[in-house]
């Protein structure tokens, strides 16, 4: 709900979108500073949601493939360039079916159109709903990797200090920065 704009609201007279006796927008922004990209969580009821709805949209799509990279890279492609290709053939061949090999089976051509078709909306969706997941994902992961830099920092920085324990801490946790045989300095992460 927009809040009511008081005297001290931190705002000046020339801040784009002010009116008079109006009201400033909650801010729904979820990116906040650099080693903090996102701030959201998903509910376990939610995922579960998710996952079953997901099931849902499988189990509606039996047919689907899983071509090897081998078959990926050796079949020849119908592309978006060659979507007037895909029209054209279509008519021709609907005009001049003595043109038409025997071996073409004319219904499974019809039926193969019409699911490139209805799967090319699919994906579409599928694509930006996926693209917006990895990127949700990178972020979250930037955060989280972030954090355990600036702790890994400090720990060398405790056991350099003799602080008691940061030894073991830091020993346990070196491995994961290979660099050097474990022990050198992973990058420093940037000032917000």
């Amino acid at each position: 709900m927009p809040q009511p704009l008081t005297w001290d609201s931190n705002l000046a007279w020339d801040t784009p979108g002010l009116t008079w006796d109006g009201f400033v927008a909650p801010n729904t922004n979820t990116h906040t500073t650099m080693d903090n990209r996102i701030s959201a969580t998903l509910a376990p009821a939610d995922k579960a949601t998710i996952l079953t709805k997901l099931g849902e949209i499988s189990d509606l799509l039996p047919f689907l493939l899983n071509l090897t990279a081998d078959e990926k890279s050796s079949l020849p492609k119908m592309s978006a360039i060659r979507d007037g290709m895909d029209e054209a053939f279509s008519q021709e061949m609907a005009a001049h079916p003595e043109m038409v090999p025997n071996f073409v089976d004319m219904t499974e051509v019809a039926k193969d159109r019409a699911l490139r078709t209805a799967l090319r909306d699919l994906h579409q969706q599928m694509c930006a709903l996926c693209e917006g997941l990895e990127d949700t994902l990178t972020a979250a992961g930037v955060d989280t990797y972030l954090a355990y830099l600036s702790f890994y920092n400090n720990v060398k920085q405790a056991a350099k200090r003799n602080v008691p324990g940061a030894n073991t801490v830091l020993d346990n946790l070196k491995r994961f920065f290979p660099r050097g045989g474990g022990g050198s300095t992973p990058p420093t992460p940037p000032n917000p």
